[in-house]
């Protein structure tokens, strides 16, 4: 029935727009709602967090279970809130800039964090009893600063994940977004939990307040390292994602971008690989994979994400093949590589700092019951399918823009750590195969590391040339004949080195 109705403009069955005052009502209304959403989100989803932290802390499973609780808690509410969960994640989208959080509405979040840490660790006392539930604390007699240092690199890494996965043009739309993040904190839990406790979120450091002076007396490392961290990363961020910010960036800053990218992602790569192994837990393959993972999602849309001289030598190789997109110069390797290898040098003195001394940190190499001949070897066959999965899945044009890569290279390394690591010491990276060495003071020489710079690139090679075979449509004509050429200078090498390897044996 047509009803008229002045006061709200309805005539003969048609909607009219409401005055403007009641407009602004509504919109004011839609805001408070987007606000009262996102605040919520964030309490719900910091709440189980740290339920998870109370119920599962000092079990085997626990960084398991904690950096699965935050993915599925990411993919659950980051299209509403931004899934930040954590004081040192909002800090980095603040400083990140771009209008992606109002400094009002980042103090909302951090409250609503905080009381969503408190209720979480309470309602684990409901469940298990307050005195079986755990909270973050250093190790016993741990040094103050070296923990702080092990929650400023892991906040470091989990906030630059963050900002390039969740808020970037480059990654719009991804689907691996949680995956990065809550491994990314399962890494960091094997690595360093043994150390500072693995909070790298001021919420879950929170939790301590709620047992005492005592216990939380040490809360500040959660709040000091996390923050520092958060900051870094959003300063890297505005250096790294120039497309984020507008305008004619110069070409030196293009530049170094990429090569920051690599520099980062090799130092996070090499600091787990340093530390993880210490914590004598079956996780750490895992670990050190995961962190892989977590760096490609990072930085892959603006390096490639090598953070391996084997990946680099295989893309220089597939482009001189007769590669039709994705070429590489040799001017980028030489640079890559340098940064490979600075990075390689902070991540083992990064390393160094959290394990409070030299002798602690962890490196590859070859054991003693092993040999040099099933050591070189086993780093060939590892290395050989880390680049063949690497150049498939991150530079074929058929599986361009797939979300899957930095999964699959980074659990090759994980299966290869757990298969060939009593063998060869599981390095696969000439990057990661330096660890001992620039930790070492004196421990480790040259003599220690050749192996992972000859079989690794030997690897490569062979990776390249089957690659070669096996994707002819990736390529031009030219590389038929470089690739005959390829494959008999790779045999060459091995027949002369595998027997010299025996005799050292």
């Amino acid at each position: 029935r047509e009803v008229a109705t002045p006061s709200l403009g309805i005539t003969h069955g048609l909607a009219a727009q409401p005055p403007p005052s009641r407009q602004c009502q509504m919109e004011m209304s839609k805001a408070t709602q987007r606000s009262v959403a996102r605040a919520s989100t964030e309490f719900v989803g910091t709440l189980f967090l740290c339920l998870t932290v109370a119920m599962t802390g000092g079990t085997l499973i626990a960084p398991l279970a904690i950096g699965c609780a935050l993915m599925v808690v990411v993919y659950a509410g980051g299209h509403i809130s931004g899934g930040h969960y954590n004081p040192a994640v909002t800090l980095a989208v603040l400083l990140r800039g771009g209008g992606k959080i109002k400094t009002g509405e980042a103090c909302i979040y951090v409250v609503c964090q905080l009381a969503g840490a408190l209720c979480g660790a309470m309602l684990s006392w409901a469940l298990i009893g307050w005195s079986l539930a755990a909270y973050p604390t250093p190790a016993l007699g741990a040094n103050p600063f070296a923990a702080c240092l092990c929650e400023l690199m892991v906040t470091f890494a989990l906030c630059s994940v963050v900002l390039h996965t969740t808020t970037t043009k480059a990654q719009a739309d991804n689907s691996y977004y949680g995956l990065a993040i809550g491994f990314t904190v399962l890494s960091g839990a094997v690595a360093v939990g043994g150390i500072s406790g693995g909070a790298f979120n001021p919420a879950v450091g929170f939790m301590p307040v709620l047992y005492g002076a005592h216990s939380a007396s040490h809360s500040w490392v959660y709040w000091l390292g996390p923050l520092l961290g958060g900051a870094l990363a959003g300063a890297a961020f505005r250096a790294m994602a120039l497309e984020e910010y507008g305008g004619s960036p110069n070409e030196a800053m293009v530049k170094c971008a990429p090569r920051l990218v690599e520099t980062i992602g090799t130092m996070m790569l090499c600091f787990v690989v340093g530390t993880a192994s210490l914590a004598q837990s079956f996780l750490a393959p895992l670990a050190i994979g995961s962190m892989l993972l977590a760096m490609i999602c990072m930085g892959g849309a603006i390096s490639g994400a090598h953070f391996n001289p084997a990946f680099t030598l295989a893309a220089l190789l597939r482009t001189e093949l007769g590669a039709t997109h994705k070429r590489f110069t040799w001017q980028q390797g030489a640079e890559y590589l340098l940064a490979q290898i600075v990075g390689a040098a902070l991540g083992a003195l990064a390393a160094w700092g959290a394990l409070e001394t030299n002798r602690r940190v962890q490196y590859p190499t070859v054991p003693p019951t092993s040999g040099l001949g099933a050591g070189f070897l086993g780093e060939l066959v590892g290395t050989f399918l880390l680049v063949y999965v690497f150049l498939n899945v991150a530079t074929t044009k058929d599986l361009a823009g797939n979300s899957f890569s930095g999964l699959a290279i980074g659990m090759v390394v994980t299966l290869m750590i757990a298969c060939m690591a009593p063998v060869s010491g599981g390095a696969f990276n000439p990057a990661v195969g330096l660890v001992g060495l620039f930790s070492g003071a004196g421990r480790v020489g040259i003599g220690s590391v050749w192996i992972y710079w000859v079989a690794c690139p030997l690897g490569a090679i062979m990776a390249t040339a089957f690659f070669r075979l096996q994707n002819g449509e990736e390529f031009g004509s030219k590389g038929a004949d470089v690739l005959a050429q390829a494959a008999s200078a790779a045999s060459a090498l091995e027949q002369a080195l595998l027997p010299q390897a025996g005799v050292v044996e």
